[in-house]
């Protein structure tokens, strides 16, 4: 297949993007280099992809606001919620009792919460969304403040080390419409965080593009591109990624089964390459009355979380509900529910 002029002209400027800001030394201190965040700009929104090993490929939707704005497509709502709470005492994941992290007291739980929502609808020639997601993360204990830039390493590895309190969001609005064969996108976000009595607010924009090739559809984004958040003095890099994937359009009968697909592979900001992808098996015994099957992989850049993603789903009519297990974003909790109107 040959390339396109314009194709390879978007994943040259998307990779520059990303160097706009210097990499930090990987040996620096956490206290004099944070790393980048807000946490809410990394987590999977969709369900169904989050189960696909993060790749938001297949059929797009609403939360495309999220991942790829040149997938925007149907009218309806998407729902995504998840969450964990860890037991008293203990923040790792086995729940121990007797067995303490660092920082943690007894008497003291750790939670997270996580929540998505986004509409859409036919305007101008295409297709436009708005979508907002919350990210919620604390404990019940009042007091000090973690240690300086602590709290950011801490949550990125299990919203059960977090503490104290803590809000991020990202309200989005992004438009999607096809010239000369190809899907243009592009969201603007409002990025928000407020952690350990500071708050700061910045502007984002993501920006791709997708065409469909066969039976296929190949998505390129740019994303998270914008000025530093400023908390407490402390300039803190937004997440720049630049994410190029390729997926099944719908899914193809094979025999009694119809089955899908998807990959992505990610470019993050400190140089890490998160590759992604899955397999949904669906089948319907009735007529439009489909339950589904999902199987991922992605790579676990930090922690020891399981790289396999799991999920189910059940479509009837025009509404599917799904559901994702993934220990890839175990700050938000490992089990993700949601819900498709359109």
């Amino acid at each position: 297949m040959r390339c396109s002029p314009l194709l390879l002209s978007l994943g040259l400027a998307a990779v520059l993007a990303t160097q706009t800001a210097p990499l930090q030394a990987q040996d620096r201190d956490v206290r004099e280099s944070p790393p980048p965040g807000p946490s809410v700009l990394k987590l999977t929104t969709s369900t169904r992809a989050l189960a696909l090993g993060g790749a938001f490929l297949m059929g797009g939707g609403r939360h495309g606001v999220f991942h790829h704005p040149s997938l925007i497509s149907g009218q309806g709502f998407d729902v995504t919620l998840g969450g964990s709470r860890a037991g008293p005492a203990d923040g790792d994941r086995d729940r121990a009792p007797d067995d303490l992290d660092d920082d943690d007291e007894p008497g003291h739980k750790r939670d997270a919460l996580y929540g998505a929502l986004s509409t859409g609808a036919a305007w101008m020639g295409g297709t436009v969304a708005v979508g907002i997601a919350v990210f919620n993360y604390g404990s019940d204990r009042d007091g000090d403040a973690p240690r300086e830039w602590d709290l950011d390493r801490d949550r990125r590895v299990a919203a059960s080390r977090v503490w104290p309190a803590g809000t991020e969001f990202v309200g989005a609005v992004g438009y999607r419409r096809a010239f000369f064969g190809f899907d243009f996108g592009a969201a603007a976000k409002v990025v928000g965080q407020s952690v350990a009595g500071t708050a700061a607010r910045t502007g984002a924009v993501d920006a791709g593009m997708s065409r469909g090739i066969g039976r296929l559809t190949a998505a390129l984004t740019v994303q998270n591109l914008g000025p530093d958040l400023d908390l407490a003095g402390r300039k803190v890099p937004l997440p720049a990624r630049v994410t190029m994937g390729a997926g099944t359009r719908s899914r193809a009968p094979v025999g009694p089964l119809d089955i899908g697909a998807a990959a992505q592979v990610s470019y993050e900001r400190d140089g890490a390459i998160v590759p992604g992808g899955g397999v949904e098996v669906a089948y319907w015994p009735i007529q439009r009355r489909i339950f589904i099957v999902r199987i991922g992989a992605v790579r676990v850049v930090e922690g020891d979380g399981l790289p396999l993603t799991f999920g189910a789903g059940f479509e009837g009519d025009r509404i599917r509900l799904d559901y994702a297990y993934s220990e890839h974003d175990p700050a938000a909790g490992s089990h993700r529910f949601g819900i498709s109107i359109g």
